[in-house]
């Protein structure tokens, strides 16, 4: 029995209950079948009022996707695309990224969790693609297209990415309006889009961690099963 435990960050939401409108911390459950899958059991961490989170007996991180990080955190003022900030959340996410990288606990960060990865290390976003001047590819697609490729991504040359997934280029989903800007340290870039969206990331000072801009929990196909795999196995 594999005793494999990974550690997965969530969101909360406002959940229908007999009580009524209740916040929740909720988590996609796609997210469990795919560790389980793969021979890991999960633990949820939710949102918490703490300066420090203890992951101990955790052997693996991934800090998941959501609403937008508030741009204090990097730096800049609030623009009117910037929707769903949830300030706790925020701080939950940088101190687990935090005592990741402080424990080497292995760690996949998607979508927001990417863009959350390059602000923790000091970089920047574009707090919207298209005002940005990104417009030849839509990637903000709706969450009905969510287990469809809209796109394909480039994977650059002898990084982490390319090792796990043994591919130059395939085709992701896209569920996302603001990325990467200004990278920050121990960063390198692993992947991009056709218009030069970045769409991996990974650590260079021995932190076992990547981000990626899509999201492997809707899809079912070999560079998920790759990543996962990366993720429990490796």
């Amino acid at each position: 029995m594999n005793n494999f435990i990974v550690g997965i960050s969530t969101g909360n939401k406002d959940v229908k209950m007999s009580a009524g409108e209740i916040e929740c911390s909720v988590l996609n459950f796609d997210f469990i079948k795919q560790c389980n899958n793969h021979g890991a059991q999960v633990n949820i961490i939710p949102q918490q009022n703490r300066e420090t989170i203890n992951l101990s007996g955790i052997n693996a991180l991934v800090v998941t996707g959501g609403g937008d990080i508030n741009p204090k955190m990097y730096d800049q003022n609030q623009d009117d695309t910037v929707e769903r900030v949830d300030d706790l959340r925020d701080t939950t996410e940088l101190n687990l990224l935090k005592e990741a990288e402080n424990k080497n606990i292995r760690t996949l960060a998607i979508c927001r969790g990417h863009q959350l990865l390059n602000v923790y290390k000091g970089g920047t976003l574009h707090q919207d693609l298209k005002k940005s001047g990104f417009n030849e590819i839509e990637h903000q697609k709706p969450y009905g297209d969510a287990r469809r490729y809209v796109h394909r991504i480039i994977v650059e040359k002898d990084t982490k990415l390319e090792g796990i997934v043994q591919s130059n280029n395939f085709e992701v989903n896209s569920i996302h309006h603001q990325g990467i800007d200004k990278l920050g340290k121990d960063l390198i870039i692993s992947a991009r889009s056709d218009d030069g969206v970045i769409e991996g990331i990974e650590i260079t000072n021995g932190w076992d961690a990547i981000g990626i801009q899509w999201h492997p929990e809707y899809l079912e196909d070999e560079p998920t099963s790759k990543i996962y795999d990366w993720l429990i196995n490796s």
